[in-house]
């Protein structure tokens, strides 16, 4: 449960964002907190998420002071707390008292504080990759497709493209919204990170290793 309510008092951008797998809105602050969330909500390895999660007092110039990161996330089975921030930001005196209050926090508890940038987040393609296949995935899917299609890739001797894939179906986009749809869900895996999503874009199996980038 959030310790306090999101605020635009810096001119900052709000809103909610509707989580998949946390099954309700979460309320960013950022443009950037609401693009982590894109990730968090699809990466498999995080199972829990949520905003504001506690306030973490500390000492400075001889007053209590307080900081409320950003997240508190589940990833591989372990506590990470995270914060958002410009990359311009981080070094700022302010911030680094901050930060430093919160490993001394997750120190003492077992967990991980972690600090996500402008800079690390949208470098790369995996972020619009991961936002394109968010588009899809609440799309409702007929079953009897999906089976089709996973039933292919898991045949095939070698990796098919999303193109060769449609090829063999009558309804081409129909499957290409199948495809997406099963790729956010992790029901099959096309590489995100070396380049945008394309016909040309392989597609195996859970599991199986795809050349050129991490599933």
């Amino acid at each position: 449960m959030s310790v306090r309510k999101v605020s635009n008092r810096g001119g900052n951008i709000i809103g909610k964002f509707p989580s998949f797998k946390m099954k309700r809105a979460i309320q960013f602050e950022s443009t950037l907190e609401r693009d982590y969330l894109y990730l968090l909500d699809y990466e498999a390895d995080v199972t829990f998420f949520e905003e504001q999660p506690l306030s973490i007092e500390y000492q400075y110039d001889g007053k209590a002071r307080h900081y409320t990161p950003d997240f508190h996330i589940v990833q591989c089975g372990r506590n990470v707390l995270a914060e958002c921030k410009p990359a311009a930001l981080v070094n700022t005196d302010e911030n680094q008292r901050k930060f430093a209050a919160a490993r001394h926090l997750c120190d003492s508890r077992g967990w991980e504080f972690k600090v996500v940038t402008d800079a690390e987040l949208r470098s790369g393609f995996r972020l619009s990759n991961v936002k394109l296949l968010w588009r899809y995935a609440g799309y409702a899917v007929r079953p009897e497709t999906k089976g089709r299609i996973y039933a292919l890739v898991q045949s095939a001797p070698t990796p098919l493209t999303i193109g060769q894939i449609q090829a063999v179906f009558p309804q081409p986009a129909v499957v290409l919204v199948c495809l997406m749809h099963m790729a956010f869900h992790h029901e099959v895996a096309i590489s995100l990170d070396n380049e945008m999503i394309s016909a040309c874009s392989l597609v195996r199996a859970p599991g199986q290793a795809v050349s050129g980038g991490q599933p």
